[in-house]
Formats: C-alpha cells, structure tokens, sequence
C-alpha cells in the first residue's frame, strides 16, 4: 500500500477529499436517479465508507452499509448512533453478508475499479444472490470511454484503482451473475474532468 492509499484510508482525509471534487447536489442527485428506493424497502450498501449515501436510507429503510475498511465503519456507526441503520465490517463473500436479503437495492459505487476481473465476477454472483426478484443492482464507476476528454482519461488513470475499464468491460464481468445488465456513460459529474458508467442490474 503506497502513502497516497494510506492516507485516503482515514475517513477524515477521504471525505475531505470528496467534498472538493463533488459538487453540493451529486450524492442527493444520484440517490434521486439511480438509487431510489420506496419508504420501508431494503438496502444494501456495499463498501459504504463512513456512511456518505446512508443519511439518505437510514431511518426510512432496512439499510445495511458493508465496508472493510473499520475506521470507516466506525465512522459510520457513529454519525448514525441514533437510527436503526445496520453497519458491518466485512466483504460480499462474508457469511454474515451472505445471510442477509433479499434487498430491493444493492448497490456500490467506486468499487469495482479496485477488483481484479476474478474479483468482480465472484462480487456479481454473490450478489446476484442477494438481490430480490424485483430488486436491482447498481453500480457506479469511473470508465474510460472513446468520446471523454484527454485530461479526464489521464487523471482516472491515475486512480488508485488498478482495474478501470471500459462499460462493455464491466458488463460482460457483471452477467456473469446477472441477467440484464444496461450501462450509461456520463460525463461531468465531478469539479474535475471525469467520466463514470453506472451499471443496472437485475436478476
């Protein structure tokens, strides 16, 4: 682990470096887009972090946010003391993560680019397991794309995450656990030049 990963592991510095990148409205934007989920439904949020998208479940859901990163954890479990939002330290190939579900929405963001190919297909279909008949999966990742910028392509190059790929490379890893799989390509979602692909999937 190089200085850059060291540092970006305490909670304070990594939240401190989302709140200069992202503008003001982007958690609550992606929630209402691509992440909506009815009062009462069920959540799983796959390497929560210290809870930056729980404040927008906890308390209305059955939210549960997964991260292996215990500081963050720890984080997240103090900010959300008084609700009844769920936070465990762990992965997807966990048993305690294994035995809950199903949920209406799983979803990760900013994960799958730190997985090897092995990796992601072992995270689909664990988790294809865990999403109910009528659920989704969503993802959302940084991406390279034909049409994004030069300066947007180097600076997600330069991401700690070694395995950025392309959207029809995330796709064909993530049907090896689910059935449909529809990638969107945006561009512009960050103060700096920066392209993700958000990934829906259902069973």
């Amino acid at each position: 682990m190089n200085i850059r990963e060291r540092v970006l592991r305490i909670p304070f510095l990594y939240r401190s470096l989302n709140l200069l990148v992202s503008p003001s409205d982007l958690a609550a934007g992606t929630v209402r887009d691509y992440l909506d989920v009815p009062d009462g439904g069920s959540v799983l949020d796959l390497g929560c972090g210290y809870g930056e998208l729980a404040r927008f479940f906890a308390g209305r859901t059955n939210y549960v946010g997964v991260d292996s990163n215990g500081s963050y954890i720890e984080e997240a479990k103090r900010r959300y003391a008084e609700t009844e939002a769920k936070f465990i330290v762990g992965d997807i190939g966990d048993s305690e993560v294994l035995g809950l579900g199903p949920f209406d929405l799983v979803f990760l963001t900013g994960v799958l680019h730190h997985l090897s190919s092995s990796q992601v297909m072992g995270l689909a279909q664990a988790s294809s397991n865990l999403v109910s008949d009528s659920g989704r999966f969503v993802a959302i990742e940084p991406v390279f794309a034909p049409e994004q910028r030069l300066s947007a392509r180097l600076l997600i190059a330069s991401d700690r995450g070694r395995f950025v790929r392309d959207a029809e490379g995330y796709t064909s890893l993530l049907k090896t656990g689910f059935r449909d799989v529809n990638a969107e390509v945006i561009h512009g979602r960050l103060r700096i030049p920066y392209s993700h692909v958000v990934l829906i999937c259902r069973p």
